[in-house]
């Protein structure tokens, strides 16, 4: 599996057949945050060191304000002008996106500076 593809899936940096979190989003929507300790297939540590996700606070708020700057423009170019809409709009969409947040920040955290290579020898 190629890397993009692994990590739009939540799948391991180290074989990218393991899964990184426990449960899918679907259908697990309140069980979203909780992580394997280790990959179920290759058995790589998925937290290199005690408080290693707390850079990926840093990915979440780059998305957070991604998330606000789009909504923003679609809503400026659709004519709303009451400033209410423009508040309303975005904490509903903060809201929703933050299980898709937190799971993304810390996988690409994971990706970028987890220091875990991909090894054609782990995967399927």
């Amino acid at each position: 599996m190629q890397t993009p593809k692994a990590l739009l899936l939540g799948k391991c940096p180290r074989c990218h057949t393991g899964d990184i979190f426990k449960y899918p989003i679907v259908g697990h929507v309140w069980q979203f945050n909780q992580m394997n300790t280790t990959c179920p297939h290759c058995d790589v540590r998925l937290e290199p060191e005690p408080g290693f996700y707390q850079g990926a606070m840093y990915v979440g708020y780059a998305f957070t304000v991604a998330c606000i700057v789009l909504a923003s423009f679609l809503l400026y170019f659709t004519n709303y002008t009451s400033e209410w809409v423009y508040i309303g709009v975005v904490i509903a969409l903060l809201i929703l996106f933050v299980p898709l947040n937190y799971r993304y920040s810390r996988i690409i955290y994971l990706y970028l500076f987890g220091g875990i290579k991909f090894d054609q020898h782990y995967s399927r």
